[in-house]
């Protein structure tokens, strides 16, 4: 092959690469829209457990949403989506009925060209209706059995001083809290940074800001007896990014730096 053919194949392979990025498994239009809604099995999922959905955050979810602000809403995907021009994601959302039973639905958004959220689908379609709303509430509500924060919601970037809005969220979230039932129960709050900086950096990081939002529940009432901190650094990541550290690295690697609260059995 000489070097002129060389450069045509390198070049369709770029092409290639690049359709494969922008490649969305239910044909989205620019519109954000689609004639068949494809969902993944789950098994194929990145994050296979799910998670427990904020049910009235996902009921804030509408068109015209930015991924920013559906990362804050319902968190991040948990399918492997890809990287660049997404125009779909995924998720699998449980939701505590009540009898205590759980259901279990996929969740799908649909992005337009500009990357702004335009449909929605469940799988079951009548997911939402399977929750029957007029029985008492189970002891630990749905709300707060499994909440999520951006690092960037709760801390400035490499600080683990809960910044103003921090304070807001984790007052507003132990008031939750103090007013279930948390009878043998725990909570446990998992932190978690980026690949940036040095492991132990990472790991020592992430436990002192477990441990900020521990302080601050109990300020709010939660017994320290039953609160359970873990910093787990740069160990569970959601996104590969590479390159060394940049602006653009960084804002790619968000997705990894969180913080979660989860209402867990006591044994």
């Amino acid at each position: 092959m000489n070097t002129k053919q060389a450069g045509l194949a390198a070049l369709v392979g770029g092409l290639l690469l690049l359709s494969g990025c922008t490649h969305s498994t239910s044909n989205v239009d620019a519109q954000g829209m689609t004639d068949k809604p494809v969902f993944p099995e789950m098994s194929s999922a990145v994050r296979t457990e799910g998670s427990f959905v904020n049910l009235d955050n996902l009921k804030q979810v509408r068109k015209g949403d930015t991924k920013a602000q559906l990362y804050e809403l319902i968190g991040t995907p948990h399918f492997d989506e890809g990287v660049f021009r997404v125009k779909e994601w995924n998720y699998i959302f449980h939701f505590t009925k009540a009898d205590n039973s759980v259901l279990t639905c996929q969740y799908k958004v649909l992005f337009d060209s500009h990357m702004q959220a335009q449909s929605f689908y469940f799988l079951p379609e009548n997911c939402l209706s399977l929750l029957d709303a007029k029985k008492a509430a189970p002891q630990v509500p749905a709300a707060i059995a499994h909440q999520e924060f951006t690092a960037e919601s709760l801390f400035a970037f490499g600080s683990a001083s809960l910044s103003q809005e921090g304070v807001m969220q984790v007052q507003h979230m132990a008031k939750g809290l103090k007013a279930a039932d948390l009878a043998d129960r725990k909570v446990v709050v998992s932190a978690y940074t980026d690949r940036i900086g040095k492991p132990a950096d990472n790991l020592r990081l992430s436990q002192a800001r477990a441990e900020s939002v521990k302080q601050l529940l109990v300020a709010g009432g939660i017994p320290a007896s039953s609160i359970v901190t873990r910093g787990l650094g740069d160990s569970e990541p959601r996104v590969q990014c590479a390159g060394s550290k940049s602006p653009a690295v960084i804002r790619c690697l968000a997705p990894n730096r969180r913080m979660t609260v989860d209402v867990v059995n006591a044994h």
